[in-house]
């Protein structure tokens, strides 16, 4: 008897808690009907990246287009700052779609974090086609910033397009270590300060040894110009034996030719 009473007094809450069940049942498929409906409404972009586990898809280059770079003004990846880089990109269709060449772009990281962005270089349109068989070549311009320290970075060049079907791809043309240097007018700028700042440094020290110079050579004249005694003048022979009797002072001779003056007779 009691083990029945219970089991009636236990059936009524059973069955509330499974409607409670159906009702956030039918609540969720609510919920995704309407998370669905509006990401029918969203951008296509965003929804071609959804797969079945609603986790974001990769965005990779399209098998049938290959696509190769060359950096027509060096050899090595290194690229003075504060300057033009110019990048050729070639890009060639060997399938069946015909494709819309988007953009090319590119970033600058640290060379081991890749997930930090140091500089985003500007993007360019391109805006053509490439048709089945077809080979195009573009041209991307990126300036490294001039504020910039000279070290190694990481460069990320890459290409966007898209088929018919609106499908986005983006194929990578550089993904490597590029290293950053001072452009040759900065250098030659740094090099002209160095060489004023030596010539001005030299200027200031030759003045100064040359002023001590001409002040030690005055304090050494003077010194020795004190230490010199004071010579009494000593006095001729002529001197002495001008006092002395029958002695007189040498009377200067005439010249030569000249007349001796007439004594005048008495009359």
């Amino acid at each position: 008897m009691g083990s029945s009473t219970r089991g009636r007094h236990m059936r009524p809450a059973g069955m509330l808690m499974l409607a409670a069940l159906c009702l956030l049942a039918l609540g969720g498929m609510h919920a995704r009907a309407e998370d669905a409906t509006e990401g029918e409404a969203g951008s296509d972009y965003a929804s071609q990246f959804e797969g079945e586990d609603d986790k974001p898809k990769k965005v990779t280059a399209h098998p049938d287009v290959k696509a190769t770079h060359v950096f027509p003004d060096f050899a090595k990846p290194r690229f003075p700052m504060g300057e033009n880089v110019d990048v050729l990109v070639a890009l060639l269709n060997t399938g069946s779609k015909t494709f819309n060449l988007t953009s090319v772009a590119g970033t600058l990281h640290p060379p081991f974090n890749f997930n930090f962005v140091v500089q985003n270089f500007t993007s360019t349109a391109i805006g053509q086609t490439l048709a089945p068989n077809e080979q195009k070549t573009v041209v991307y311009k990126f300036t490294p910033d001039g504020r910039l320290e000279a070290l190694d970075f990481k460069l990320h060049l890459y290409v966007t397009y898209e088929d018919e079907a609106g499908e986005k791809f983006v194929h990578t043309l550089f993904n490597e270590t590029a290293t950053l240097i001072e452009s040759a007018s900065e250098t030659s700028s740094k090099i002209m300060f160095v060489i004023m700042l030596v010539a001005v440094s030299l200027g200031l020290a030759a003045l100064k040894g040359y002023t001590y110079y001409q002040k030690h050579e005055k304090k050494k004249n003077k010194r020795a110009a004190a230490a010199k005694p004071v010579e009494a003048t000593k006095p001729s022979a002529d001197e002495w034996l001008a006092g002395m009797p029958g002695m007189g002072s040498k009377k200067e001779k005439a010249p030569k030719g000249a007349s001796k003056p007439k004594s005048k007779k008495a009359d």
